[in-house]
C-alpha cells in the first residue's frame, strides 16, 4: 500500500519557504496576471544565481523558484523586494491569493480591468485584520470577460462581468447562484463573503475551501452571514479558454503564447522571454493559471518572432503539442512525499495521452502520491507512483481507488494503447 501523503494546506512563499528534496522553494509574489519584463528577468537571474535554475509556473499563475538554501534565500529576498516581487509581510503573502484575466487592461472588449480590481482587493484584504484567518489555499478569481475566461479555475470566490454595469460574484459549490452588484461594490461584496467564510469555518482544517464549507452548511448560510442576496443564473461553462499558444490576435492586441512541459521552466528560457518582451514586445509578460506565459506585442510580426524563438528553445507554442496532454507533478526525488519518478517517461507517453485527451486537453495525469497536486480534477487516466511502479485510475483522481496496480512503463504504454482504441477521446 502506498504511504498516505501529508496534507500541508499551504503553498511556499518568500517568507515561508517549503522544503523539498532539491532544496527550498519560494515564490515571487505577483497580484494579478502582469509581470514586467524587468521583473521576469530578475526572477530568472535569482534562479540562476541562487537556486538550481528551475522555475515552476503554478496553477495560480505564480512563479516558484526551486533549489534555494537558507543562505541563498537571505540574498534572494532583497532582490525580490527591489523588483517589487516581495509582499509586505508574511500575513499579506499568505492571504492575498488572486488570479486575474491574463489580458487584463489590454483587451478593449473587457468589461473592466481585472488587474486593477485584483490590486485593490489585495490591499483591502491586507488591511482587514479579520481576513488574516483565511486559509493559505483560499483563492479569488477576477474575470473581466475577455476572450481568455477563467471558467475552469477552481476559485473560492469568483468575480466576473454581468449585464449592464453590474458584476456577478459566485462562491464555489452552487454553480447556479450569483450575487449581482455594481462594479464599485464588487470588492466590498467579495470581502463580505470572505468574512462570512472565516466566521462559519471557525478554524476547522477540513473546511479550508469554500466548496467544502458550502457542502457542509449550505450556500444560503454563507450568503446569509454575508448579508448578500442571491439570484438564480445560468451555470458557468467549464470549457477551457480560447487558444492562447502561438502567435495570436484578439481585437487590436497581438501576443505570443508559450508554455513549458508541466509548467517547469528553465531560468534561461524565462530570461530569453523577458529579453524578447523588452526588445520587441511592450515590456511585459502575462502569467496564466494554465502555466503558460503570454507576451503582448505591437504587431503580428513581433508575436511570430517571439514564437519562433520560443520554439527554438523547445517550448510549447502550439495546442497540438502532445506534451500538453500530460500533467505531471515534480515527483521523486524532488518531492519528499512522492513515491517515484513522474517525468521520466513524458516524451514516451505524451502521444498516447493526446489520443485520450478530454475537453480540457488532458489525457494523462502522473502523480507522485495520492494528493494529486498537479491536477486535482478527474483525468481519463491517472497514474499514481507506488514504490517505483504505478497504480492506474481510469476516469478519476489520484486519490480514487485504482483499477490496476504495480505497473511498469511498458505495461502502462500497452494499457494506454488499448484504452485509446476502446475509448477514443471526443476531441480527436
Amino acid at each position: 500500500m502506498p504511504k498516505t501523503p501529508e496534507i500541508r494546506g499551504w503553498c511556499p512563499g518568500a517568507f515561508r519557504p517549503m522544503a523539498s528534496n532539491d532544496g527550498l522553494l519560494i515564490r515571487a509574489k505577483t497580484i494579478g496576471s502582469r509581470i514586467s519584463a524587468a521583473q521576469l528577468a530578475t526572477v530568472a537571474a535569482i534562479s540562476e544565481d541562487l537556486g538550481n535554475g528551475f522555475v515552476d509556473l503554478s496553477q495560480r499563475a505564480q512563479l516558484q523558484l526551486r533549489g534555494l538554501s537558507e543562505a541563498t534565500i537571505r540574498e534572494a529576498l532583497p532582490r525580490l523586494e527591489a523588483a517589487g516581487l516581495l509582499p509586505r509581510n508574511a500575513e499579506a503573502e499568505r492571504v492575498t491569493n488572486i488570479v486575474a484575466s491574463p489580458l487584463a487592461g489590454l483587451d478593449g472588449h473587457a468589461a473592466f480591468d481585472a488587474n486593477a480590481i485584483a490590486r485593490k482587493l489585495a490591499g483591502a484584504i491586507e488591511a482587514d485584520e479579520a481576513l488574516r484567518a483565511l486559509p493559505a489555499k483560499f483563492l479569488f478569481a477576477i474575470d473581466d470577460g475577455s476572450p481568455l475566461p477563467l471558467c475552469d479555475i477552481e476559485a473560492d470566490i469568483f468575480v466576473g462581468p454581468a449585464h449592464s454595469d453590474c458584476v456577478e460574484l459566485r462562491i464555489a459549490g452552487p454553480d447556479d447562484l450569483v450575487i449581482l452588484v455594481e462594479l464599485t461594490e464588487a470588492i466590498d461584496a467579495a470581502l463580505k463573503l470572505a468574512r462570512a467564510f472565516v466566521t462559519l469555518r471557525d478554524g476547522a482544517f477540513e473546511l479550508r475551501r469554500m466548496r467544502r464549507l458550502v457542502a457542509a452548511l449550505g450556500a444560503e448560510r454563507v450568503l446569509g452571514m454575508a448579508r448578500l442576496a442571491s439570484a438564480l443564473a445560468a451555470r458557468r461553462p467549464k470549457a477551457p479558454p480560447a487558444p492562447f499558444l502561438g502567435a495570436r490576435q484578439t481585437g487590436r492586441l497581438f501576443f505570443a503564447g508559450a508554455a513549458a512541459p508541466s509548467g517547469r521552466w528553465r531560468a534561461f528560457e524565462l530570461a530569453q522571454l523577458a529579453a524578447l518582451a523588452e526588445a520587441i514586445g511592450i515590456g511585459e509578460v502575462r502569467l496564466t493559471p494554465w502555466r503558460a506565459a503570454l507576451i503582448p506585442t505591437g504587431n503580428a510580426e513581433a508575436a511570430q518572432g517571439i514564437v519562433d524563438a520560443a520554439r527554438a528553445l523547445c517550448l510549447i507554442v502550439s495546442h497540438e503539442d502532445p506534451r500538453l496532454s500530460v500533467v505531471a507533478c515534480p515527483g521523486a526525488p524532488e518531492c519528499p512525499q512522492a513515491q517515484g519518478d513522474t517525468r521520466g517517461a513524458l516524451a514516451r507517453l505524451a502521444p498516447l495521452a493526446q489520443k485520450l485527451a478530454g475537453l480540457d486537453g488532458v489525457g494523462l495525469h502522473i502523480s507522485g502520491c495520492a494528493k494529486g497536486c498537479a491536477h486535482p480534477k478527474s483525468a481519463p487516466v491517472t497514474l499514481v507512483a507506488n514504490g517505483g511502479r504505478f497504480d492506474l485510475v481510469e476516469q478519476g483522481c489520484a486519490n480514487d481507488a485504482p483499477q490496476r496496480t504495480g505497473l511498469d512503463i511498458s505495461a502502462i504504454e500497452k494499457t494506454l494503447i488499448a484504452r485509446a482504441k476502446e475509448h477514443p477521446c471526443p476531441t480527436h
